[in-house]
């Protein structure tokens, strides 16, 4: 027998609105770690989906001096784990390496070069090819520039939104 249109409305709808929300986090974080620079993966790997503000607290593995430039790893793309949410909370979005501000070109985030002078991310881009697509301002261009509503599009048909 069908269900009662009426009676199930609300419900169904806020149901099929979080499952959105959540496949938009999951698309976001993967869309961010593709366009995203990638050396040894710390960057990469610590795009995060919670439920409270996301703090950058983890060190760059391995840890080393700020003069010596490792070898890159290949860039590993993996299902962000999505913590389940009601309609009413809220999902957040962020990077838990502690130079994330520097990565996304963040206003006043440096890094030590090389010759121990600190750098913007796109200073640092003028030494060394960047790995990010779109270059220093990747983030900015991902954020402000449109990509970001295409993801969210996506997501949402992803999970039965027309």
């Amino acid at each position: 027998m069908p269900r009662d249109f009426k009676k199930h409305f609300t419900k169904d709808l806020g149901k099929a609105i979080t499952k959105g929300k959540k496949e938009v986090a999951k698309t976001v974080v993967r869309s961010l770690t593709e366009k995203g620079p990638w050396w040894t993966g710390t960057f990469g790997e610590n795009w995060i989906v919670s439920k409270s503000p996301v703090q950058a607290t983890k060190k760059r593995k391995p840890d080393f001096p700020s003069y010596l430039i490792p070898d890159p790893t290949a860039r590993q793309i993996k299902n962000p784990r999505v913590p389940n949410v009601t309609l009413k909370q809220d999902l957040f979005v962020g990077n838990r390496a502690k130079y994330a501000g520097f990565a996304i070109n963040a206003p006043g985030q440096t890094r030590p070069s090389i010759s121990g002078q600190e750098v913007t991310y796109a200073q640092h881009g003028q030494q060394f090819s960047l790995t990010s697509t779109g270059g220093p301002n990747w983030y900015n261009i991902y954020t402000k520039g449109g990509l970001i509503n295409k993801d969210i599009a996506l997501a949402f048909k992803k999970v039965g939104f027309k």
